[in-house]
């Protein structure tokens, strides 16, 4: 017996069977002489096919194009078009000469008859996938049942079908499950969970096995009642430790002691080896006192594309093993862990492979133990007859796991065919290689000594978790290195974070009635007379905590203070205060439970809501204080700036305020959102724990009164970082004309969902982006915009309404809930929104009150919203989504853009094109294709918008520009060195589209696109004449509008217009932006009022810091990816 690496709960692997490969390779070659002679021609016809199409890449794209998004396409147009694109990769080589040549002739007659030519497109992808994906409907399904039979060909039946976004679908696919078990020809069945139950939070585990354990019920009783076997299929890696113990909780009620029933686990997971081990234990006690057994299906794995996918993103270790070579000494230790005699009894064991050298050595391994009884070998029906009916030939049995669709569901049901696809691709994948294999020649040496070495490899293969494996950190030892790297998101999978996070609840409701103090200098000041209440919007607003509010002469002492702590702070240098915030972030990742929970109490939020959060806090300190290394040359501070956060981000926007300040050598008084007040203070915490001085960080609360404008306004306060409504940027700015105010302000934010978009994937985003935190984000998609060939698909409005209707609404600590309360029971916009219907509307979802208080409602979707109507045109930051239904694209991309507000936008389209023509016209800061509208990351997606969402001299947040607006830049005084600077900067930065993330998964460009309207610049007398050369040098060599303005004519400038004040406010353009060198007194307060945006800083000497001043940032995220598979779907190309 060999000494695996120690896991949780694992069997040994045994050497007795190490000598049976001989034997093995002799049966491979025997199965593969067999399977020559029951090759029919047609079999010889597909094989030539695949091989053929396997060793051309570009005819792999073709493929999966012409499957995932030819045919998804709800316009034939479109769809023509696209096939147009793809069609010019066609080839003999790739696809033979018929199918590349038809292709080439159909996509050209699509100019005339693009529906025709899609009909045909449909049949011969229906054709191509014959046999391997079968007709759901009685007759058809019947007749191929019998054929197989008659062959000693079992069937494992899985039925395929829409996207399941809601518990609707759920349902209707358990009816179908059902339907087909009651078929008298059908004994044998595969469901996944995730397929009958709409709900499965990963975090909400014991929730979740309930949720599922009610749907399989019926299920297994309706099993039980026509004598069917059902298997349990397996797919995501967080849905493992869920599916397992749903399992073992239904075969140990005494309704099913005696059902015999399966489970698959997937090679590919090192935790699969844990989780079998339990299975079998667990199986044999039940067997002991039932007689009942269970079977284990034993896959390699079939959604490792999508698992890297989803652990790119969010900063984790791919839960599957890194290599094929691991991921095939892992499927033989199972082999080896499973075929014994001790277990034969209890659980039988399906071998589910076509890799005919690990089929061959399972059946001798079964043949030495004496448990051949124990051992099915399985494959997938249509991928390898011949060796399917070989294995007959030798074992006398076969089963075949088989997709179903009905005819209407055939095109969703595609992405099992780009799924099967994309497996097959690599080099090193058996069924690719056996398309063109026989014995002796170099594809069977290869996979022979494959086979070899995971025989070999079985013994020493680690079955210890890869996910869940220690690690140290990454972005915090690329920080050690001046580099930055986004923060790892928790992992609701973990044991360790789920622990966390158990422990956290109760140490939070435990805290009641406490008070939060001030803290001015490092004096901690309370005045238990003179409090507000910290509510909870979860409890009706019942009152957990108290915080202490300043008084002016209070709010005078802390700016005092913090004026006189700058030199201080800034004197440190950017590395020492670089250090401090590096340590803040260590900090914030070590408590990020209890700060989860404290944001779930104080503002509603989900952990899932909650969770990314803290990673961007923790992005936040590392990125701003890399970037304070990096450039802050030929500057100094601000000064004293005052943060003013929100509520509904109420920890990271108050971390991306403090540490962008602190990081920039500034002193910070941080006055919280009443509301988030607790939230507030467990971040100031977290950085004076790290290190910052209380002399430069002051915690100062207000009420929103005469105490808070004076905090605001106060003289000796350089600047003010807000994050709120448009309307509070206006007051502000009424209270002092010149505030140095930096606002990210309001959105009215839409998803455009286009002809050619995949609707499942559309309606999902849509949701997400409109429902999450309720609504509550600035970057919220409050409409969907929608071609009317989608709104009239019946498909589109199912899928939404039901999606809509699954939101689970609640408490946002309680791990069920998807969506949480609102911060405030509803007033103005917000209730209009909830309540109302204008002329032409009507509720698809009507909202409803669910408490007392006001503060939870069910989210409420509205049809028939009119172009320049209240709902298309204003914000209302809470859970209702509008649906507009445009005639065409050009219609839907105006309707976006023709709103006062430009912060983000999404556009779902499988056509590139489309794609590209969108994303050149839409104005707004953060352009969202084929994803979500919400969940911006530092560095990835920098954040800000453009129009009204965004006020004052400003930049993205979470951008390399952000710093450089809380800083004081020495002026121009070299023209040369001026406009050098500025040249390199825009030939490698400005004028190009750069991705500094580097994922495969999504593509994020950071860009910089001309302003909207042509700039005004006001001069007068006293601005250097450089100044002016140098503006005109700019606007030529960056190619934008420039308009000069001046009260009198200055000598030496040309093309200036000659204007009073009041004449240029006049005839300011809405979202213009003007540039006041001037010194005369800047009308900021009624240009704001007009939506011009005002910059009154003068030009500065630095190339890289001045001219983004003049441009409009820019973000976009493309997804890259189709169910994993990086490079699929449209791939637009972003200049």
């Amino acid at each position: 017996m060999k000494e695996n690496p120690p896991s949780d709960q694992t069997f040994q692997t045994l050497e007795d069977i190490d000598q049976v490969t001989n034997q093995s390779l002799r049966l491979v070659e025997d199965l593969l002489k067999e399977s020559e002679k029951l090759r029919t021609r047609r079999d010889i016809a597909n094989r030539n096919r695949f091989a053929r199409l396997l060793k051309d890449a570009s005819a792999i794209s073709l493929t999966m194009s012409l499957t995932d998004e030819v045919m998804r396409m709800n316009s034939s147009i479109r769809a023509s078009r696209t096939l147009r694109r793809i069609s010019k990769k066609a080839s003999a080589r790739g696809l033979g000469l018929f199918d590349s040549a038809g292709l080439k002739l159909i996509s050209g007659t699509s100019f005339f008859t693009p529906s025709l030519v899609m009909k045909i497109v449909d049949q011969r992808v229906r054709m191509a996938s014959k046999g391997i994906i079968l007709p759901s409907e009685e007759t058809l399904l019947a007749r191929h049942i019998h054929k197989r039979n008659t062959l000693k060909i079992q069937l494992n039946i899985n039925v395929l079908g829409e996207a399941v976004l809601g518990n609707h679908e759920a349902d209707e696919r358990l009816q179908s499950v059902i339907e087909m078990i009651r078929r008298s020809d059908v004994n044998y069945a595969s469901v996944k969970i995730s397929s009958i139950a709409s709900q499965l939070i990963t975090i909400d585990h014991d929730g979740s096995v309930s949720r599922v354990c009610d749907k399989l019920r019926i299920l297994y009783r309706e099993a039980v009642a026509h004598g069917v076997f059902i298997n349990l299929d397996m797919e995501e890696f967080r849905d493992l430790a869920i599916t397992v113990e749903v399992f073992k909780k239904l075969l140990s009620e005494h309704e099913f002691a005696s059902l015999n029933a399966g489970i698959v686990l997937q090679a590919y997971l090192p935790e699969s080896h844990s989780a079998f081990a339990d299975l079998v234990l667990w199986s044999r006690q039940r067997h002991k006192d039932t007689g009942a057994w269970i079977k284990i299906r034993l896959v390699k794995g079939a959604n490792l594309a999508m698992e890297k996918a989803e652990a790119q993103i969010h900063g984790w270790i791919p839960a599957p093993y890194e290599t094929k070579a691991d991921v095939d000494a892992s499927y033989a230790r199972l082999i080896d862990v499973a075929l014994r005699p001790e277990n034969a009894e209890a659980v039988r064991i399906g071998v589910a492979s076509h890799n005919l050298f690990h089929v061959a050595w399972a059946l001798e391994v079964a043949k030495k133990r004496g448990v051949t009884k124990q051992l099915d070998i399985e494959m997938l029906e249509g991928m390898a007859n011949a060796e399917a009916l070989a294995i007959v030939n030798l074992t006398g049995a076969i089963l075949l796991y088989t997709p179903v669709t009905k005819r209407s569901d055939f095109p969703v049901a595609v992405a099992y065919l780009v799924r099967r696809l994309d497996e097959n691709t690599s080099i090193e994948n058996y069924l690719r290689a056996s398309f063109e294999m026989s014995i002796g020649n170099p594809r069977f040496k290869d996979q022979k000594e494959r086979f070899l070495k995971s025989i070999a490899q079985r013994h020493e293969i680690s079955v210890s978790s890869r996910r869940h494996a220690t690690k140290i950190e990454k972005s915090e030892t690329q920080f050690a290195l001046g580099e930055f790297e986004n923060q790892s998101d928790g992992d609701a999978t973990n044991p360790h974070y789920r622990n966390a996070l158990s422990l956290a609840w109760p140490i939070l409701f435990n805290r009641a009635n406490f008070l939060i103090p001030l803290v001015i200098d490092g004096q901690s000041l309370s005045k238990p007379d003179d409090c507000e209440n910290g509510v909870d919007p979860n409890d009706n607003k019942q009152t957990w905590y108290q915080y202490s509010v300043a008084d002016i002469a209070q709010v005078d002492l802390a700016v005092v203070r913090a004026k006189a702590g700058v030199s201080f702070w800034e004197g440190l240098g950017s590395d020492a205060r670089s250090k401090i915030l590096g340590k803040a972030a260590s900090i914030m990742e070590s408590e990020r439970a209890i700060t989860i929970a404290v944001m779930a109490r104080d503002s509603g939020k989900t952990v899932s809501e909650a969770d990314p959060e803290v990673s961007e806090a923790i992005d936040f300190a590392r990125f701003y204080a890399i970037s304070a290394r990096e450039q802050m040359q030929t500057s100094a501070p601000l000064g004293v700036i005052v943060v003013v956060p929100p509520w509904n981000f109420p920890y990271a926007i108050p971390a991306g305020g403090i540490c962008s300040a602190l990081a920039s050598g500034n002193t910070v008084i941080i006055k919280s959102a009443p509301e988030t007040v607790a939230t507030s203070w467990q971040l100031v915490q977290q950085l004076w724990k790290a290190g910052v001085p209380k002399e430069a960080l002051h915690f100062v609360s207000t009420r929103d009164d005469e105490v808070g404008k004076h905090l605001v306004t106060h003289q000796d306060v350089a600047g003010v970082i807000l994050t709120g409504a448009f309307t509070t940027a206006q007051m502000f700015t009424s209270w002092k004309p010149n505030i140095r105010l930096m606002a990210e302000t309001s959105g009215k934010n839409a998803i455009l969902i286009s002809a050619s978009a995949d609707i499942d994937g559309a309606v999902k985003d849509l949701v997400q982006s409109a429902f999450g935190h309720a609504g509550q984000k600035c970057s919220a998609a409050s409409l969907g915009i929608v071609e009317k060939s989608i709104f009239e698909n019946p498909a589109f409005i199912r899928q939404l309404k039901d999606a809509v209707e699954s939101i689970r609404v609640g408490p946002g600590f309680n791990y069920a809930t998807t969506m949480g309360p609102v911060i405030n029971p509803p007033t103005g916009a917000l209730l209009r929104a909830l309540t109302t219907v204008d002329d032409g509307e009507s509720w698809l979802v009507e909202p409803k009150q669910l408490d007392t208080s006001g503060n939870q409602w069910s989210p409420g979707v509205k049809l028939g919203v009119q172009p320049n109507t209240w709902s298309h045109r204003n914000e209302w930051f809470g859970p209702v989504l509008g649906i507009m239904c445009a005639e065409d694209l050009e219609t839907a991309i105006k309707w976006q853009n023709d709103v006062d507000f430009g912060l983000t936008a999404g556009f779902h389209s499988l056509d590139q094109v489309e794609c590209e023509l969108w994303a050149s016209q839409i104005e707004a800061g953060n352009l969202y294709i084929n994803r979500g509208t919400t969940g911006a990351v530092v560095n990835r997606q920098p954040f800000g918008g453009w129009k009204q969402s965004s006020v004052g001299p400003t930049s993205k947040a979470g951008g390399v520009n952000y710093l450089n607006n809380l800083r004081n830049w020495e002026e121009i005084s070299s023209l040369d060195s001026t406009t050098a600077s500025s040249s390199i900067w825009w030939s490698n930065v400005g004028s190009r589209a750069l991705d500094p993330s580097a994922l495969s998964v999504e593509r994020n460009y950071q860009r910089y696109r001309k302003p909207l309207h042509p700039i005004i610049v006001r001069v007068d007398a006293t601005v250097p004449h450089i100044a002016i050369e140098y503006v005109q040098w700019l606007a030529e060599k960056i190619e934008i509008q420039v308009e000069l303005s001046s009260l009198f004519e200055l000598v030496g400038v040309a093309s200036q217009s000659i204007e009073s004040v009041e004449a240029l406010i006049a005839r300011t353009t809405r979202n213009q932006k003007l540039r006041w060198l001037s010194n005369e007194a800047s009308p900021t307060l009624e240009l704001l009022n007009r939506g011009v945006s005002v910059d009154t800083r003068p030009i500065v000497g630095a190339g890289h810091v001045e001219v983004p001043r003049w441009l409009l940032e820019q973000s976009v995220s493309i997804t890259n990816h189709r169910y994993g598979n990086v490079g699929a779907g449209p791939r637009p190309q972003i200049d």
